[in-house]
């Protein structure tokens, strides 16, 4: 009997394992007479697999008339082209949505359920209905009911073509890059009734249990589960800040549980092959969240496999090969197993001047082999026409792909036969082998939370300009401007900007840097999430990227890494925090890193350093030509300078530096500090009085006996914030140039050449001046500390 099934690594029909040479035939963009010409070209061009969308909207263009045998149009006639392939001895992967995108207009869904049924809509966190595509409810039981429907109209009729009945269909991918459209984003959508009073709540209570504890984690006082409010704005507090990851974490769980819906929903309607879903939970990683939705999938019994893309770069480097690889390794390090293959591999573009060389399709397709690919689907693999009124990337539709609108063979069409000769010829030997990974690379959730929730976002601003003007904005956005047609439903021609994140705004960037530096040293490398693995742990090496900060999930799989043999390489730093903040140092106890903070007046840290009582000293130290001849020092890592710190009153008498050089003027600074030195060169009149530290000089000015402190402008900005109630000020342009370094002792160049570089590092990617903005120019994380 005729069978698919996913077993291990490898999708087996008729009990032998298959690699998916296919192309993407869209029949509805094709004449009925052209169906089969392209499907002759495409058996001749190598593939041995059809894939296509089979729109909602096209097949049910009223509601309740639906048509798969050409009745009201011949194009509609999906039994002839499924009966053509199979005839032609094609495998087949049916993609019926609902939502499919493939540039059509509501994204493959019909638009009379939009306009005659507005609440299968989904609305923002203002309350505003999601504009786009549009961005469907998928929570709403009206929107669930329709899909329904549909689903009882098409898959009973794909069912009898699955292959354990004899028929051509191998797999059943539900819905298209799943997550309502690429809706995924913090306040964008899901604020419907139904998941608000029902689904959120549900998901609140079963992760949590105890309300005073969710209470606590939120920092708000809850009465019920149904209380609790999701996020309506970027958070500026703790609490606010944890709430927002609950309500991103819920978010792929619920896509990832409506996923699970349709594919149940499917093998009840009579499908026996396994799913696949393309790029899960959309926009989440940069191809999906395969090991979260994967895990989710393995845990309910579903049988299947995530996807990716594999879109062309510009120019096949190092560099512009690298998105499309982690899409494959993302889909490997899925726990749910099966195959990796890219249901999408991008040939041209919808916009002539995005189009990829056709020299680029082949190498393409070989680095991903190399990788240990086990399928790809050349997207689309012949060009077709849509209706204008239909598509918003219209009428044509990636001219000229391998075979052209007019049904001639592309250059490209040459270089994938070549590509599938060679899979065919290797065939045997290329199911056998697995490229070896050297490291590994961790990843998990929280890298890609970070990016919405991380500094920017934490501080209360949606646009921080990065050290390449890039902007940040971690949600779409009203457009006011009109645009013309574009691929991205987030975009002006909907009326809405799409999402960027720019490259400083996670640690994400990070991660991709160590990827791309492992392919520039040779190192072949994989990736494993550390929250819901797809191995077990002491196997090789682990590269964990981080910002000091993990979740318990993954801080247990490191120590059990390392507890059975593995080893594990944190950069910049080894986590001691979990992602709420608390203190975790279980990982820096079993590595013996231990940090010790010792506290040193100002005037002894110079000499504490000689003396070998600390390793390094990194309190606003300045560079002077003086001190390094004593210490080595590396940076700057901030220029400052002294400034004045003063009261408002006080200060409002200042106009020039001359009115604080008078006998009646008192001034108090540290012992043995720059601000010392200053005092006593550019006020020797006025009246200066010592203290052991910074602090005790502030102390002074508060106690009201002295009128200004002189001391680092860090110093004297955090003081005006951190003691409101006394409505100090500060002279904002310092009055000396003061580069800040960090000192060590001299005698130890390796750790010189480590702290310069890790500098450079800091300084290069941008992330040094974004610590500078955080830190001293922006309010709320201040307004956190105590009074």
């Amino acid at each position: 009997m005729p069978t698919s099934r996913i077993a291990g690594d490898y999708l087996l029909v008729d009990g032998q394992p298959v690699f998916v040479l296919g192309g993407e035939v869209q029949y509805f963009r094709l004449p009925i007479d052209a169906w089969r010409d392209r499907l002759v070209q495409a058996k001749a061009g190598g593939l041995n697999t059809i894939t296509s969308y089979m729109p909602w909207y096209w097949h049910e263009p009223e509601e309740g008339q639906v048509d798969f045998t050409g009745a009201s149009r011949p194009e509609r006639n999906l039994f002839r082209f499924l009966d053509l392939a199979a005839k032609l001895g094609f495998m087949v992967v049916a993609r019926p949505g609902p939502f499919i995108n493939s540039e059509l207009r509501y994204g493959g869904m019909p638009a009379w359920l939009f306009h005659h049924h507005p609440e299968t809509i989904s609305h923002r966190a203002d309350g505003s209905v999601c504009t786009g595509r549009p961005i469907p409810a998928e929570g709403e039981p009206v929107y669930r009911q329709y899909v329904r429907r549909w689903y009882e109209a098409i898959v009973p009729r794909l069912a009898e073509y699955d292959c354990h009945r004899g028929g051509p269909i191998i797999l059943f991918q539900p819905d298209n890059e799943l997550s309502a459209a690429w809706s995924f984003g913090l306040l964008n959508s899901l604020y419907d009734p139904t998941i608000l009073t029902e689904w959120w709540p549900n998901w609140l209570r079963a992760r949590y249990g105890n309300l005073a504890d969710l209470s606590e984690r939120h920092e708000r006082a809850y009465a019920d589960y149904v209380a609790v409010e999701p996020p309506r704005a970027f958070p500026t507090t703790p609490g606010a800040k944890r709430l927002c990851m609950d309500w991103m974490d819920f978010k792929r769980w619920f896509f990832a549980d409506w996923g699970a819906t349709m594919a149940q929903w499917a093998i009840e309607l009579g499908l026996q092959v396994p799913m696949v879903f393309n790029e899960p939970v959309a926009s989440y990683y940069n191809h999906g969240d395969h090991a979260g939705f994967g895990a989710e999938m393995a845990k309910r019994g579903l049988s299947g496999v995530t996807a990716y893309h594999a879109y062309s770069p510009p120019i096949m480097t190092l560099e512009g090969a690298l998105g499309s690889v982690l899409g494959l390794e993302m889909a490997k390090s899925s726990p749910w197993g099966g195959p990796p293959m890219a249901v999408e591999v991008n040939t041209n573009w919808y916009m002539p001047r995005l189009s990829r060389a056709e020299l680029n399709w082949e190498p393409l397709l070989r680095v991903h082999l190399a990788r240990g690919s086990m399928g790809s689907v050349v997207y689309p693999y012949a060009a077709g026409c849509s209706p204008i009124e239909d598509t918003i990337e219209g009428p044509e539709y990636f001219n000229p792909s391998g075979i052209d609108v007019e049904g001639t063979p592309s250059e490209g069409y040459r270089q994938l036969q070549r590509y599938h000769r060679l899979e065919e010829a290797w065939h045997r030997e290329l199911m056998a082998t697995a490229m070896p990974a050297e490291v590994t690379l961790g990843y998990t959730a929280g890298m890609r939370l970070l990016d919405f929730l991380g500094a920017p976002a934490l501080l209360g601003e949606q646009r921080v300009s990065g050290p390449g003007g890039a902007g940040f904005s971690a949600e779409p956005a009203l457009d006011k401007g009109k645009a013309g047609p574009s691929h991205d439903w987030l975009d002006g021609y909907e009326n809405v900007s799409k999402q960027s994140i720019p490259a400083e705004a996670g640690v994400w960037k990070r991660f991709e840097e160590t990827a791309l530096l492992c392919q520039r040293l040779n190192l072949g490398c994989d990736l494993c999430n550390l929250t819901t693995p797809n191995r077990e742990p002491g196997q090789g090496w682990l590269l964990v990227p981080n910002t000091g900060s993990l979740e318990r999930a993954a801080i247990d799989y490191c120590l059990a890494h390392l507890e059975r043999g593995g080893g594990c390489l944190f950069f910049p730093t080894v986590p001691v925090f979990d992602l709420d903040g608390n203190p975790d140092r279980r990982l820096a106890e079993r590595l013996g890193v231990r940090l010790k903070l010792v506290q040193v007046p100002a005037g002894r840290l110079l000499k504490a350093l000689e003396a070998g009582e600390v390793d390094l000293a990194i309190s606003a130290l300045t560079i002077t030509l003086r001190d390094n001849l004593r210490v080595v020092f590396v940076g700057p890592y901030l220029a400052s300078g002294q400034t004045l710190l003063t009261s408002a009153q006080v200060g409002e008498g200042l106009k020039a530096l001359a009115d604080v050089d008078r006998p009646e003027f008192s001034l108090a600074v540290a012992r043995g500090s720059s601000g010392e030195e200053v005092a006593r060169q550019m006020m020797p009149k006025a009246k200066i009085l010592t203290q052991d530290s910074m602090q005790g000089a502030l102390q002074m000015l508060l106690a009201g006996k002295v009128k200004a402190v002189i001391a680092d402008y860090p110093f004297c900005a955090l003081a005006v914030f951190q003691h409101r109630e006394a409505k100090l000020g500060l002279l904002e342009k310092p009055f000396t140039y003061e580069p800040l370094g960090i000192a060590l002792a001299q005698g130890d160049p390796e750790f010189v050449n480590l702290l310069r570089n890790y500098l450079l590092l800091m300084q290069g990617s941008g992330r040094l001046d974004l610590l500078r903005q955080n830190w001293l120019k922006r309010e709320p994380w201040m307004r956190l500390l105590p009074r």
